[in-house]
């Protein structure tokens, strides 16, 4: 599985396990927290001097100050921070992977929601601020060792648990689609070279603000076909749209009936399949896409390498 769909919103699979684990450390760390405050306190929530026949006793006061000062260290604010710098650090590790990328267009840095991590950078700098913690003595060992633990395990586990749909097409459909010109187009006649096919619609807020973007790559990749297939619109709203956007793009394809969002499994628009020369489906992105990964993809399709 590849993408979740929220309502109207449409989740990669890798960001939702991601945030999942995530939530599962804070919210494992906020429990043990909950849990030893309540040992230490002996249930109690105030500290209070305890009185006697002769007044106040003392000691028994500031040995109640102690335990909540105790008390204390059994905060689960490590884990808040942590999970911070998991995502800080997976984004700026990833724009330094790609940082000539980023340098032509650096306000694409703070485009966060379109994707762009690399997590294992993100663990090193979640594990940083852990050891960090530990080390200030902000949490014990134990107490920072299971809620770490059991996230990792649930980021590296639970995406084994489901798999691709069956049903899903993996490679160029043999469908035939009317081209915005009133033309043909059999899909299947595209193997020869690396295929884009971005599903997209006029009403769709994401699709617009990545289909300059995408016009853009096209042009930079003139050895890689993009294919742009509106999904169950008419042939005059589509028109319209790139008129009054000033787009041109060459191959715009008309799927009256949705038929290549049913074919490859998608839940929601904009959905972007990669192609290899041999019409083989190699990647797909659900969701909207910035520049940085667009380029990255047509490199590696124009290079033969599916692996990124």
């Amino acid at each position: 599985m590849t993408a979740f769909q929220l309502g109207p919103f449409v989740l990669s699979a890798p960001r939702f396990y991601a945030g999942l684990a995530l939530l599962v450390l804070v919210s494992v760390a906020e429990l043990m927290a909950w849990r030893t405050r309540r040992v230490v306190t002996g249930g109690r929530t105030t500290a209070q001097p305890s009185a006697t026949a002769d007044g106040f006793h003392a000691g028994a006061g500031r040995q109640r100050d102690v335990s909540l000062k105790e008390a204390r260290r059994y905060d689960a604010g490590w884990a808040w921070t942590a999970a911070l710098a998991v995502v800080v650090g997976a984004r700026l590790g990833y724009v330094v992977e790609n940082l000539a990328l980023f340098a032509r267009d650096p306000i694409a840095i703070l485009q966060f929601w379109q994707g762009g991590f690399s997590p294992w950078w993100g663990v090193v700098a979640g594990a940083a601020v852990v050891g960090l913690a530990v080390w200030r003595r902000r949490v014990p060992v134990a107490g920072a060792a299971l809620p770490a633990v059991v996230a990792l395990a649930t980021w590296l586990v639970v995406p084994a648990l489901f798999t691709a749909a069956p049903t899903a097409a993996q490679e160029l459909p043999n469908l035939t689609l009317e081209t915005l010109a009133g033309d043909e187009l059999d899909l299947s006649s595209l193997k020869g070279q690396p295929v884009v096919l971005n599903l997209w619609a006029t009403w769709c807020p994401p699709c617009r603000r990545e289909l300059p973007m995408m016009a853009a790559a096209a042009r930079s990749f003139p050895d890689v076909r993009f294919v742009f297939a509106d999904q169950a619109e008419p042939r005059e709203t589509v028109s319209r749209y790139l008129e009054e956007q000033g787009l041109l793009l060459e191959s715009v394809l008309l799927d009256d009936r949705g038929r290549l969002g049913s074919e490859f499994g998608s839940v929601g628009l904009p959905t972007t399949l990669f192609f290899d020369s041999e019409g083989v489906h190699v990647l797909t992105h659900f969701g909207e896409v910035s520049s940085v990964p667009i380029v990255n993809y047509a490199s590696d399709l124009r290079a033969g390498d599916s692996s990124r």
